[in-house]
């Protein structure tokens, strides 16, 4: 469901707007809603930014580094009795803080993030095979 909301900008903010969502090829509103939406999320988790992948996707990732699903993989590698900030921080080069301000985002938006955490380990397995089907052609 939507709500309507009348959001007046000064005319330079509305062009900028404009030319952004014209070369995205994306509504004015969608980019707004965007907007908005990072900016809620990074009120709300101190530490946590966006970043652009190179496909045009936007994710969560702390300021000072990784993005938030790598700190929840790295989580999810270390065995339940062995799991903590301090563990997880060590292995990445993080700070315990940052470690925490990543799993603090995770907790919030789990769905979120595992799906990035398999769709990476998709993307992982397929490299692997085309890279397994490439050597084959060298003992061919």
């Amino acid at each position: 469901m939507t709500s309507p909301t009348n959001v007046r900008f000064p005319d330079q903010v509305d062009r900028n707007l404009a030319d952004y969502a014209r070369r995205s090829g994306t509504k004015k509103s969608s980019v707004v809603v965007g907007a908005v939406r990072e900016w809620l999320r990074m009120e709300a988790h101190p530490g946590i930014v966006f970043v652009t992948t190179v496909t045009g996707e936007r994710r969560a990732a702390l300021a000072v580094g990784p993005q938030v699903w790598t700190v929840a993989e790295s989580w999810l590698q270390h065995d339940k009795d062995e799991r903590s900030p301090a563990v997880v921080a060590d292995a990445l080069g993080l700070s315990i803080p940052d470690v925490e301000a990543a799993l603090a985002y995770w907790a919030d938006f789990r769905g979120e993030i595992d799906e990035l955490i398999e769709r990476e380990h998709a993307s992982q397995d397929e490299a692997l095979s085309a890279w397994e089907r490439r050597r084959a052609l060298d003992s061919a």
